[in-house]
């Protein structure tokens, strides 16, 4: 027999099973979802689990919220987030938007090599940045009829575009502050480089990170040069 679900709402029913997920987590476990905190690529792994163990399992038959599958474990996975990343606001939707950008994810990672921490600055400082109007939740939208449902869509539209416009302008500067731009040019000035023989790669790696979201670090932009010269200082850094 299915265990009834008598959560007052869908946030408190998220909030617990993301707390009895998190008390099950080994060390190692948590720490890889402190470092890879992008919720899709879970679907099919962790959230199954998730989907399995405390959704379909369960009789939501007196349940006054929205029951999706994928959509409750997708909060979960969130709220997961939410409880070990102090910076991840779950409230935010600024910030869980720019959590499911893959870019974001990966240029994160990419800041915590160089630097030793992961960018949070840069998660306040475009925050602060952003101007929404207030959204319901689907819960809260059951019952609506169709002109104030069309009404939500416009503002969440709205709102969409004013995000995803800030995330732009953040990963931009996230990006020059991983690629390294100005450390770059001092590199190839010391090896006797002419930077203008490499800016063109550099642009290149530029657009394909931006139009494809493939990550490739500009020290990858010597190796043809420096194989040709015979720049052994370059080749043999740790990047080759």
């Amino acid at each position: 027999m299915k265990k009834k679900v008598t959560y007052k709402n869908d946030l408190e029913f998220v909030n617990e099973v993301a707390d009895d997920c998190i008390k099950h987590l080994r060390k190692h476990d948590k720490e890889y979802l402190i470092s890879n905190p992008y919720a899709i690529d879970y679907h099919f792994s962790y959230c199954l689990y998730i989907r399995n163990h405390y959704i379909h399992n369960r009789d939501f038959s007196n349940a006054s919220f929205w029951v999706e599958p994928d959509h409750l474990s997708s909060e979960i996975i969130r709220m997961i987030f939410s409880k070990l990343l102090p910076e991840y606001d779950y409230k935010n939707s600024f910030i869980k938007s720019l959590y499911d950008t893959k870019q974001f994810i990966k240029l994160r990672k990419e800041y915590k090599n160089i630097y030793g921490e992961y960018p949070v600055f840069l998660l306040e400082k475009y925050k602060t940045q952003v101007k929404t109007e207030p959204e319901h939740s689907m819960s809260e939208m059951q019952s609506w009829s169709e002109d104030k449902i069309d009404a939500e869509i416009k503002i969440r539209d709205v709102n969409y575009e004013a995000i995803f416009a800030t995330i732009d302008l953040l990963i931009h500067e996230l990006a020059e502050l991983v690629w390294q731009t100005d450390s770059l040019k001092e590199t190839a000035e010391k090896c006797g480089i002419d930077y203008n023989l490499i800016s063109e790669n550099v642009n290149s790696i530029k657009n394909i990170f931006f139009s494809e979201g493939e990550f490739i670090p500009f020290k990858f932009v010597f190796c043809h040069i420096a194989k040709r010269l015979n720049i052994s200082d370059i080749l043999n850094t740790e990047d080759y």
